[in-house]
């Protein structure tokens, strides 16, 4: 008789039509309509002695503030510890806007453009799957298959100054596999699948006015639909994605093409795989202190170089046609350029969770292990090598790297990758360091949940 439970859950999250979306800064319009139902997917884990809860949500992120709420919750309901328990982002751009980072308080106002009681009850709707899932536990056997899947494409091309342009690098780093975990009952039935992948959801681009769950919804109704017996649930756990792109985009045409090939390798890649059933289970959560970028010297520059072009300007008041629109467009980098540094300091500021005096952001990674699988969450965008790093680990002959899981501290570069510059490395929080500490100390875990030393 197998010591593993496991039990699944969904719940739509239902996201009111004409407010803002989220994940574009320069959207079309307001939701208009919804083309596929956005939810909060969970499911939960026992060996007999230890749970763990897993949940997946259709949304661009959610914050530490926001996940302890639903982690709370699910605590309180099922007794399960909040250490033990993973609420991550599946990041798609078609979602709505809302306040990552905190609900809103029962006296804040906003525009027309957010709907805050909707965001209030946020937490406690997410957190119904987990609970859910909990009340469905029953034995089951676990399959893990690996299949391969191409829809990422590395999206830091280098162009000929050496400057670094957000577009497709086909030559660069990415991830040509994907792994996936089958629950199945007593008597076979599927009851649910996990599988991770790192790509955006951005297969639908800043045109597209409709909620969506991008190329991993259809992902998950190719493998509901084809998947033996009724009622099984599909998760998506987004990868190491920080640096990584759909390779075709545009229309949900594409969208549904590559989602349902990523179904499909899910299904291909665990078929005939053994059916594994006393498989022990641990959980670890582990605090990181992260230095953040030193933002000092490159603030300077930018106070510098806004009073060069507006010098320029004034100097050129008299002057008219194309060289004024010139000096104008120059100083107007300016202006942005210093403003979005002096908008980083900022979030640092009010940020609960940063230390000032020691340029420190705390926040924590959560590991789960199910025999021989890890599962590795981390709390923000890491890069793609960082995640095939981790996988590579000597320890666990699956490791899924589960990117947005239980915070969001923005993207999480590789050490190269500061010296390149690009959009990525202009909008981080963390210093170049960070990825490799975030990297270190997962191997270190995982070391010493395996029993061996690294």
């Amino acid at each position: 008789m197998s010591h593993l439970q496991a039990g699944a859950a969904r719940v739509k999250l239902e996201p009111p039509l004409g407010i803002a979306m989220i994940g574009y800064g320069r959207r079309a319009g307001r939701a208009s309509g919804v083309h596929d139902d956005l939810a909060a997917q969970a499911i939960v884990i026992s060996d007999g002695t230890t749970r763990a809860a897993i949940v997946s949500v259709d949304l661009l992120a959610i914050g530490a503030r926001v996940a302890d709420q639903i982690r709370d919750a699910i605590a309180t309901a099922t007794g399960i510890p909040a250490a033990a328990m993973m609420v991550c982002a599946t990041h798609t751009h078609s979602g709505p806007i809302f306040n990552i980072f905190a609900t809103p308080k029962r006296d804040a106002k906003a525009g027309d453009d957010r709907d805050l009681n909707w965001e209030r009850a946020l937490p406690e709707n997410i957190a119904r799957a987990a609970i859910e899932a909990n009340n469905r536990l029953e034995p089951i056997t676990m399959r893990v298959g690996r299949g391969h899947f191409t829809l990422g494409t590395n999206r830091r091309l280098r162009r000929a100054d050496g400057s670094i342009q957000l577009a497709a690098n086909y030559a660069g780093v990415a991830e040509s596999e994907l792994l996936a975990l089958g629950f199945y009952s007593a008597s076979g039935r599927a009851l649910a699948f996990v599988f991770s992948y790192p790509c955006h959801g951005v297969v639908l681009c800043e045109d597209n006015l409709l909620y969506s769950r991008d190329w991993p919804g259809f992902a998950l109704d190719e493998i509901e639909s084809s998947a033996a017996g009724d009622g099984a649930i599909a998760i998506f756990l987004q990868g190491a994605t920080g640096n990584i792109d759909p390779r075709s985009r545009g229309s949900f045409e594409v969208a549904s093409e590559h989602g349902r090939a990523a179904g499909r390798a899910v299904l291909e890649g665990l078929r005939g795989q053994p059916a594994l059933e006393d498989e022990p289970l641990a959980v670890r959560r582990i605090p990181l202190a992260l230095k953040l970028r030193d933002l000092d010297a490159r603030l300077k520059q930018a106070h510098r170089s806004v009073a060069q072009t507006k010098a320029s300007l004034e100097n050129h008041r008299a002057g008219v046609g194309y060289q004024l629109q010139r000096l104008r467009d120059h100083h107007q980098l300016s202006l942005t350029q210093l403003a979005a540094l002096e908008a980083l300091e900022e979030q640092n500021r009010r940020d609960r969770r940063v230390d000032l005096a020691r340029r420190e952001i705390k926040t924590a990674m959560t590991i789960v292990t199910i025999g021989g699988v890890a599962i590795v969450g981390i709390p923000g965008e890491p890069f793609v090598e960082l995640g095939l790093a981790l996988k590579a680990n000597p320890w666990f002959s699956h490791t899924l790297v589960v990117g947005y899981c239980n915070d969001l501290i923005g993207y999480i570069p590789t050490r190269e990758a500061y010296a390149e510059g690009g959009y990525e490395i202009e909008t981080a929080r963390v210093g170049a360091d960070a990825g490799e500490v975030i990297m270190s100390t997962a191997l270190e875990a995982l070391a010493s949940i395996a029993g061996e030393p690294r």
